[in-house]
């Protein structure tokens, strides 16, 4: 069934950010935007996204403010298809509905999927819970915000709950490695609320850090996983890729090498209780208060912004094939200026991953 967004004024609760990083209510939505939520047009927002994209690289904006703004092109997306659904199920708007991962950290790219979770204040039929939540991925997904492989979207029922449920489930899963996949400590410590009141999602963030900050046990676990991962270079220099499969001789440039980044200065602003949430925002602080130093602040910043645009170049150049975004290259294939950058970015982010495997104390 066709769902229309409500012409009346939004819920002044529901919050979402705009493009500068300001929080925005959802009729101050791009008006081309929701008049596509309006007629279901969902490919065309999806269409609208990656034209969005293009036009930001073309003008020169950097890979951080183009993910930033593609971060908020995706909040918004949000707000539309929550607004419809919240129209018919007014108990929606006594919920938040989070971002978690990059959505939570404004650093999306094209291809990035699914992971959000809702924080409810009202307890409706399960059924008709289930349905909406049901309808809301699916929604999502037809504009452009894919499923998520691993299932942290709110049609899961692990990953919705109330306030309590929600801090108590989070703590378990950082305290008992039995409890998690190695990826979901790093995606559930990065989160904001995108629709909906989100003064209990802010409380249940400082809560989760409190925890961490507070509990070894955690923390270990956190740079357990940090050296679990292989940086992708040899001792002499050379680049390590897949040995296997249909990408043998690639390197994933995410797993392999900006996942580390992202997650070491998480540990850090754990460490120093910095507030940012982008890693980009984290860096610059940090090298600031001369936890980092400014040079190093500079290569770190410089890894990101070569290995983000890399990420969106290839979300571009997927689409003109007609294929799914990846995050893989083939060092052989890039020009010999370009291998230097990205062997720069895997030095500069070895050099993060050593200094808080070394000195991170809780």
């Amino acid at each position: 069934m066709e769902r229309r967004l409500s012409s009346q004024k939004a819920d002044k609760r529901s919050v979402g950010i705009g493009v500068n990083g300001e929080v925005a209510v959802p009729d101050g939505l791009d008006r081309e935007l929701l008049e596509m939520a309006r007629h279901g047009k969902l490919a065309g927002i999806r269409r609208t996204r990656l034209d969005l994209v293009q036009d930001w690289l073309d003008k020169g904006y950097s890979a951080e403010k183009t993910c930033k703004r593609l971060s908020a092109y995706n909040h918004s997306v949000i707000l539309a298809v929550l607004e419809a659904h919240a129209e018919e199920y007014p108990w929606l708007r006594e919920c938040t509905f989070m971002e978690f991962g990059s959505g939570g950290r404004g650093e999306q790219v094209i291809g990035s999927d699914q992971d959000n979770g809702l924080l409810m204040r009202v307890s409706p039929e399960a059924d008709e819970l289930d349905d909406v939540m049901q309808s809301i991925v699916i929604a999502l997904d037809g504009a452009g915000l894919s499923l998520c492989e691993g299932g942290v979207m709110v049609s899961n029922e692990e990953w919705r709950g109330d306030f309590d449920t929600w801090l108590e489930r989070l703590t378990k899963w950082l305290s008992n490695p039995a409890e998690k996949g190695s990826w979901q400590s790093g995606l559930i410590l990065d989160f904001k609320a995108v629709f909906g009141a989100p003064r209990d999602v802010l409380l249940l963030r400082q809560r989760l850090w409190e925890y961490v900050r507070t509990k070894p046990i955690a923390v270990s676990l956190l740079i357990r996983e940090l050296t679990d991962y292989r940086l992708p270079l040899t001792f002499f220099g050379a680049f390590i890729t897949e040995k296997q499969g249909s990408w043998q001789g690639f390197l994933n440039i995410k797993n392999s090498v900006l996942a580390h980044l992202t997650n070491s200065a998480r540990i850090l602003a754990l460490k120093y209780n910095l507030a940012p949430s982008n890693t980009c925002d984290r860096i610059r602080i940090m090298a600031e208060a001369g936890h980092i130093s400014a040079t190093h602040g500079e290569q770190l910043l410089a890894a990101w912004e070569y290995l983000q645009r890399k990420r969106l170049e290839i979300g571009l150049a997927c689409d003109r094939e007609g294929i799914l975004p990846h995050n893989y290259v083939n060092p052989t294939m890039l020009e010999s200026e370009e291998r230097v950058r990205l062997k720069k970015a895997v030095q500069a982010v070895e050099k993060l991953v050593r200094l808080v495997q070394a000195g991170t104390g809780l």
